[in-house]
C-alpha cells in the first residue's frame, strides 16, 4: 500500500490559504500595534511630574499648592493639587473645627497617598461622606497624610 500524494491543485490551494491567513494575521497585528501606539501617545500627558522638596527632619514632601501629574502611561492619568502642608489632599480642617469634631487622620504610605485616583475618590473622602449620612449628629472630618 503506497501513500497517496496530494494533488498539485490541493497543494496550491493550501499554500494560497496559508499565505492569506498569514496576511490577515499580520494585518491584525499591525492594527493592534498602531492602536496601542496611538492610545499611549494620545494620553493626557506622557510622563509623571512630581514637584518634590526636601524638608529637614521630615524628608521629601511635595511643594505646597503644586500640581502633581501621575501616570503609568497605560491605565491612569491623574492631576491633583497638594494642600498647604505638601500632601495630595484637600486642605485640612482648621484647628477649631478639628478639635470640635471627630477627626480621622490617615497616616501611611502609597496606599494612603493614592496618586492613582482623584482626591474626591480617595478612601478618607468617601469615609467622611459615609459618616455624614450614617452619623449626621457627628461632625466627622478626615485627612490623609501619605508618602511613598
Amino acid at each position: 500500500m503506497t501513500p497517496r500524494t496530494p494533488s498539485r491543485r490541493f497543494v496550491r490551494l493550501a499554500r494560497v490559504a496559508g499565505v492569506n491567513a498569514a496576511l490577515i494575521l499580520a494585518g491584525f497585528v499591525l492594527v493592534a500595534v498602531a492602536g496601542e501606539a496611538y492610545l499611549r501617545l494620545s494620553g493626557a500627558f506622557v510622563a509623571s511630574a512630581l514637584p518634590l522638596r526636601f524638608v529637614p527632619g521630615v524628608g521629601l514632601l511635595y511643594e505646597p499648592h503644586a500640581e502633581v501629574r501621575y501616570t503609568n502611561g497605560l491605565d491612569y492619568w491623574t492631576v491633583s493639587r497638594t494642600n498647604s502642608l505638601g500632601f495630595p489632599d484637600r486642605e485640612p480642617p482648621d484647628p477649631e473645627r478639628a478639635a470640635a469634631s471627630c477627626h480621622v487622620a490617615a497616616v501611611g504610605d502609597s496606599f494612603v497617598e493614592a496618586l492613582e485616583v482623584a482626591i474626591g475618590d480617595k478612601f478618607h473622602v468617601r469615609l467622611e461622606a459615609l459618616a455624614a449620612t450614617a452619623l449626621p449628629e457627628l461632625d466627622v472630618t478626615a485627612s490623609a497624610w501619605g508618602r511613598r
